[in-house]
């Protein structure tokens, strides 16, 4: 089985826990023991060694079979560059900063020429311009002439207690920005993080937009209707095919490591849905390895 994660976390020297105040809400607090629980993961030990963590990814690697990992966040682009530059073989990093700041277009760019990063992921409840603003036009500029995939995250944000409102949660926002800009590859993690029907449109109306699996998907509980991967995997792919559907697990902390739970539930979920062999390939290989500019053999 060829696998390429196309959206994980490299947790160095960014917080682990959500902030004081959330934390003293016991209800919430509960919500974030039950759900490891649920899923059999281990409480998270920090690692503050940069060299440290970086050789238990490459052993995860190896372990899994992971021909590639794409981090999309390092804690700050000097990290993600020298991350990408420690294994080029396996690690794969993208820039991750605010793109409503003055100096953003030339951060990227030299990120990309200088740096070596392949992507830009985007967190948007968590900037405060307007993703379709055309103060950030000069950013979709740089990532048109480089070809580089831009991944934003739309929906809530955080565990409980997070964001649940913000002029940038809903998809559609960069409806006008996708077709202004057909050739930057747009992705929506985790599968429109409770907004399908809005990712459904845009990925119908924009076909430079895919979406990623990546996550324990959680906001399924919490959609007023019956959703489960099965629904997402069958709906995506009568949408937008197999073709715009890109593996991921938002893999981040240790002891965990990769999180193959998430892949061995996805892959049940595809088959259950009647994706042949070959497309499964592609959501779990192909689709990223285009994606990053690389030739499958």
């Amino acid at each position: 089985m060829r696998l390429i994660d196309s959206h994980a976390h490299f947790p160095y020297n960014e917080p682990v826990t959500a902030s004081t105040d959330r934390v003293k809400d016991s209800r919430l607090e509960a919500e974030r023991k039950k759900w490891k629980k649920a899923w059999g993961f281990p409480n998270v030990e920090p690692i503050d060694d940069f060299d440290t963590l970086a050789d238990l990814w490459e052993q995860e690697c190896e372990k899994h079979g992971l021909e590639k990992i794409v981090f999309t966040t390092a804690g700050g682009n000097e990290h993600a560059i020298r991350l990408a530059q420690r294994c080029p073989e396996r690690f794969v990093a993208y820039a991750h900063h605010d793109p409503g700041l003055p100096n953003a277009a030339q951060t990227l760019e030299e990120a990309i020429t200088k740096g070596g990063l392949r992507g830009y992921k985007i967190l948007g409840p968590a900037i405060a311009t307007p993703l379709n603003s055309r103060a950030l036009y000069p950013v979709w500029e740089v990532a048109q002439a480089w070809r580089i995939p831009v991944l934003i995250h739309f929906g809530i944000l955080g565990s409980a207690g997070g964001i649940a409102s913000h002029p940038n949660i809903n998809p559609l926002i960069i409806h006008d920005v996708a077709k202004a800009f057909p050739r930057i590859p747009f992705i929506v993690p985790h599968f429109g993080c409770g907004y399908i029907y809005e990712t459904l449109n845009l990925c119908w109306a924009c076909p430079n937009v895919s979406i990623d699996t990546s996550g324990s998907n959680q906001w399924m509980r919490w959609m007023p209707y019956e959703v489960n991967l099965e629904i997402l995997f069958r709906k995506y792919r009568e949408t937008i095919g197999p073709e715009r559907i890109i593996f991921g697990t938002d893999s981040n902390t240790f002891p965990r490591g990769f999180a193959k739970r998430y892949l061995e539930d996805q892959i049940r979920a595809m088959i259950y849905v009647g994706f042949s062999e070959a497309e499964v390939d592609r959501v779990l290989y192909l689709n990223a390895k285009t994606l990053l500019g690389e030739e499958a053999l």
